[in-house]
């Protein structure tokens, strides 16, 4: 086989990405766009050693699975992998990826039960963050297209809120005349329970060209936003943020309330992005955890403090631990505004936390870990 071979097959899989994987002679080849169940010819676009990928040409059957997605720019856009599938189909693909990531990865045989999903799965988040380009010649304001740096210019993003998509929709007005170079990224952070926005403006220049004027027209445009920064950032990486960030209108932080719990969000502050299925996370947590009222919680990578603080309402003691100090400040901030007063936070790593409870000689009832995309540390899984 070779790129731009045809072929055709029938798909019995999925990659983790979403990709149906049709099996030719036992080569894989992953097709973005193909459900399971579902035969068509395909035209490969790579070929490796051990697989290809390849793009649909034609089906000679349709997946009762398979829905009209709502976005105009799906095909495109490297954003939702999944739109094409019904929500329970979407479900019990995720379902599936966390049970071979659990037998496969960490050698667990444990069922997996059913994923609760969202009764209206859009407009759910409360952070975007939105390249953008910026010329004399072109003005853009979008997502990257999949495994590419190519923005896919757009008005309105579906898991976006209202609001958001307004923002973004009166920059890129503002910026078509009068574009700002320097520009890379626009950040959006939105409390659901109060309605406060901050805006993160990420530039290569301080100040930026045209700021005040910028400021004047998101501020009087959308009274809803109480904090903007500029973030400064000259890297070529793929890291959004820079090193520095200035804060040129407003106050520090925006707050937001979950489960009856107050909490300040700064523009760094890690804060889960799904307000509603937060909830029944936490909830979810607390159920299967049965907390009871003489014992300790550990809360390991804990951010900013929002699972231990909902936690510390069934517990003697909650200990939070994280390793970005920054956090910790926001943690001890968010349990001083709640007014509770058994829980602790420390500044360091898991490994570091397991030297201080010994030292202390306390002992833990419930560990509860929320850790980073790479997964928990191995000396964590060894202690």
């Amino acid at each position: 086989m070779k790129k731009n071979d045809h072929v055709f097959g029938c798909v019995s899989d999925y990659t983790y990405q979403g990709f149906g994987v049709l099996k030719l002679d036992h080569f894989p080849v992953f097709v973005k766009g193909m459900l399971e169940g579902e035969c068509g010819e395909v035209v490969l676009t790579m070929v490796k050693k051990n697989f290809a990928y390849g793009r649909q040409l034609s089906s000679v059957t349709d997946s009762e699975h398979r829905v009209l997605p709502p976005c105009a720019v799906v095909k495109q856009c490297g954003g939702c992998q999944i739109m094409h599938m019904a929500k329970d189909h979407q479900a019990a693909f995720k379902q599936k990826q966390v049970e071979q990531l659990m037998k496969r990865v960490a050698k667990i045989e444990q069922p997996v039960l059913p994923i609760k999903t969202m009764d209206h799965p859009w407009g759910y988040r409360n952070k975007v963050m939105i390249p953008i380009e910026s010329s004399v010649e072109e003005t853009k304001l979008g997502f990257y297209r999949m495994n590419s740096h190519d923005i896919i210019d757009m008005d309105t993003c579906l898991v976006q809120t209202e609001l958001q998509n307004q923002i973004g929709q009166k920059l890129k007005s503002f910026l078509k005349d009068s574009p700002i170079e320097s520009l890379r990224h626009l950040v959006i952070k939105q409390a659901f329970a109060t309605n406060e926005v901050m805006i993160g403006l990420v530039s290569r220049e301080f100040p930026l060209k045209h700021q005040d004027s910028l400021i004047d027209m998101l501020t009087v445009s959308f009274p809803q936003v109480q904090s903007i920064y500029v973030s400064i950032n000259q890297r070529d990486d793929n890291v959004i943020l820079g090193d520095v960030d200035k804060l040129v209108f407003g106050k520090e932080t925006i707050e937001d309330v979950l489960l009856g719990y107050r909490f300040q969000i700064s523009l760094r502050s890690f804060y889960q992005i799904n307000p509603v299925q937060t909830e029944v996370l936490y909830q979810t947590v607390a159920q299967f955890a049965n907390i009871q009222p003489h014992e300790t919680v550990l809360d390991l990578y804990c951010g900013v403090g929002t699972i231990g603080s909902y936690l510390s309402q069934f517990a003697k003691k909650v200990i939070g631990v994280e390793v970005v100090e920054e956090a910790v400040v926001d943690a001890k901030k968010n349990a001083q505004l709640n007014q509770i007063e058994n829980i602790e936070f420390w500044a360091m790593d898991a490994t570091g936390a397991k030297e201080q409870l010994h030292a202390e000689k306390k002992s833990i009832d419930v560990i509860v870990v929320d850790p980073p995309r790479k997964g928990l540390d191995e000396q964590v899984i060894a202690d």
